[in-house]
């Protein structure tokens, strides 16, 4: 099987990099190589993982390979056993995430019992009206100045003049 240097250099023999004085040249072959290899990547993933299908289904063996399979794990919490065996644990430790008490009482609602738990300003601090909300309540143009435009860098391209 062809290592990460071995393909490299195939790649590097085949296409090789650009010797040119605009240094805008070699930047867009970067570019497009990584965008090639990217889509590359993507074609071998999908065929490594029809691959593995295949061979499971089809219940195949080697005597030299085996196929592992990995796992992630992930934790929760059975609420309902916690509060048969440890109540008093239940009842110091259970709570709603916000956006489930959100979406049993409704925004306006969770709004107002946090302004009376807290008070108006200490809320307001806090308070978000999102982007979609209000162009559906004034529409894109009306919403427009009410609307704080934030930039960050994305990626860089080579553009051609």
């Amino acid at each position: 099987m062809p290592t990460k240097d071995a393909v490299w250099q195939a790649l590097i023999a085949a296409f090789p990099e650009p010797d040119d004085t605009d240094t805008h040249v070699p930047a867009l072959y970067y570019s497009q190589m990584a965008d090639a290899l990217a889509g590359l990547a993507k074609v071998y993933a999908d065929a490594f993982r029809d691959a593995v299908y295949r061979i499971q289904k089809d219940g195949l063996t080697s005597e030299r390979y085996a196929i592992v399979e990995h796992f992630r794990e992930s934790r929760k919490v059975n609420p309902s056993l916690v509060r048969e065996d440890h109540p008093d644990v239940y009842a110091e430790l259970v709570h709603l995430d916000g956006r489930t008490a959100q979406s049993i009482l409704g925004a306006s609602v969770l709004f107002a019992q946090c302004v009376d738990a807290v008070g108006e300003e200490e809320v307001l601090e806090k308070a978000v009206i999102t982007v979609k909300d209000l162009e559906e309540a004034l529409g894109e143009e009306y919403a427009a100045p009410y609307l704080e435009v934030k930039r960050s860098h994305d990626h860089f391209e080579v553009a051609v003049k």
